[in-house]
């Protein structure tokens, strides 16, 4: 009996132990929550000073934010310091911070988020009725921005205008569980026909993700690629089985052959100054400096990436050797960036060159040697900083990109588009 008493004396002093434990527990929970809750509440202060601090040090705010300009972005900060928001998760918060970049031309600055981990409740919906909304987008124009939009074929999303230069992107189908419909996966906001600055939810991720420059085009929204995402297709409104206006993404980087007997064709990807990959241009120069002999030459430049003016010279020089007696036709997209659309802006000064195609993304002034990324003090952003710039006379390219002299569709081969046109002239 004895024993007997001592153990559930025992029992009982554990289950008191216990229960002192979850209580005291609960209170750190409690206290670390609100520690948590009122540093994300000053936290907004913080991102705001120092995001506008490190953008300050950017070659593109500083020359672009002066004078006039420079007035207007101080008050603009000043606006946007005043309007506090707590949650780290909530859209006007990162809206906020991205205000920031809104004013200045720089293609190469990224900011994202980072860390996130959205439950249905916290992410931005659609307050109004979804079928409606999708029976209004099917009548609108091809033409138009707004409309239905597909994510190759894991959602769709219904754009339409919330207010005069504002849209949103509705989820209004989902074959992913990444989205439901009712959802609000893009916002754009409308600084000239046609062109955006944007704030997408990331495909995959749905982390918030600013692009500094969208364009409508082709019916599509063409600088809608996402990295680490599910597909490398752009939000479309039409779904065609071959993609004529990219190329592949796994394709070679330098490609040479003969289509016609008056036609030849080159392909170059890229002018990238990695060691291997300037020995790899070195060898398929020489292999091709005494090839060109057609009178006419098609070059394709689409998604080519830059890279470095001295590994572009020696192909500028030889196609403007070449463009002395025969003609030059240039193939360029909105994937054409950087050194890719400055030697094409080298070449097409020269009367025998023509550029086919798609206006290019304009990025090419600013860019990054070190590739630098800085977190904000609540750590959950993140922008990505530019550190150099190119020539003045570039400036007015930037964002807007090169227009092609004859525009191609998008819906036929562009190689064959090419050759018609070179018949005909």
């Amino acid at each position: 009996f004895l024993q007997t008493g001592l153990c559930q004396s025992t029992l009982m002093d554990n289950k008191r132990r216990y229960l002192r434990m979850r209580i005291l527990y609960s209170l750190l929970f409690m206290l670390l929550v609100c520690q948590s809750g009122a540093q994300t509440t000053g936290s907004y202060a913080q991102d705001l000073t120092t995001l506008r601090d490190l953008i300050q040090k950017t070659p593109s705010y500083k020359d672009q934010i002066k004078g006039q300009e420079g007035i207007r972005y101080k008050k603009r900060f000043e606006q946007l310091l005043n309007d506090s928001v707590a949650d780290v998760y909530d859209y006007k918060y990162f809206y906020n911070l991205a205000q920031l970049f809104f004013p200045i031309r720089d293609n190469h600055l990224g900011f994202y988020q980072i860390g996130m981990n959205y439950s249905v409740a916290q992410y931005p919906r659609f307050t109004g009725n979804i079928d409606s909304l999708r029976s209004h987008m099917v009548g609108k124009h091809r033409d138009s921005v707004e409309g239905i939009y597909f994510y190759d074929n894991y959602y769709t999303v219904g754009l339409t205008r919330t207010k005069p230069g504002e849209y949103i992107g509705v989820v209004i189908s989902s074959e992913t569980p990444a989205w439901i419909p009712g959802e609000i996966a893009i916002h754009l906001y409308e600084f000239l026909p046609n062109y955006f600055k944007a704030i997408y939810g990331h495909p995959k991720y749905k982390f918030y993700q600013f692009k500094p420059i969208e364009k409508y085009a082709h019916h599509s929204l063409v600088n809608s690629y996402f990295y680490s995402s599910m597909s490398e297709k752009v939000y479309t409104k039409v779904q065609t089985p071959a993609d004529h206006v990219n190329l592949p993404g796994n394709i070679y980087d330098y490609h040479f052959k003969n289509i016609a007997p008056d036609i030849q064709y080159l392909h170059i990807k890229h002018f990238s100054s990695y060691p291997a990959a300037i020995q790899r241009s070195e060898l398929f120069y020489d292999s091709i400096k005494n090839a060109l002999t057609a009178p006419n030459l098609i070059l394709d430049l689409r998604n080519n990436n830059g890279g470095a003016k001295k590994v572009s010279r020696k192909f500028t020089m030889l196609v403007k050797k070449y463009a002395r007696k025969g003609r030059v036709f240039i193939l360029v997209n909105n994937g054409t960036i950087s050194q890719g659309e400055i030697f094409t802006l080298r070449l097409r000064r020269m009367r025998q060159v023509k550029v086919l195609g798609q206006t290019t993304q304009g990025m090419l002034v600013y860019g990054s040697n070190y590739g630098r990324k800085q977190k904000l003090p609540s750590r959950a952003f993140e922008v990505y900083l530019t550190d150099m710039r190119g020539k003045k006379r570039l400036v007015p390219y930037e964002s807007f990109g090169l227009n092609p002299d004859i525009v191609l569709t998008a819906d036929r081969d562009w190689l064959e588009q090419a050759t018609e046109i070179i018949r005909k002239r």
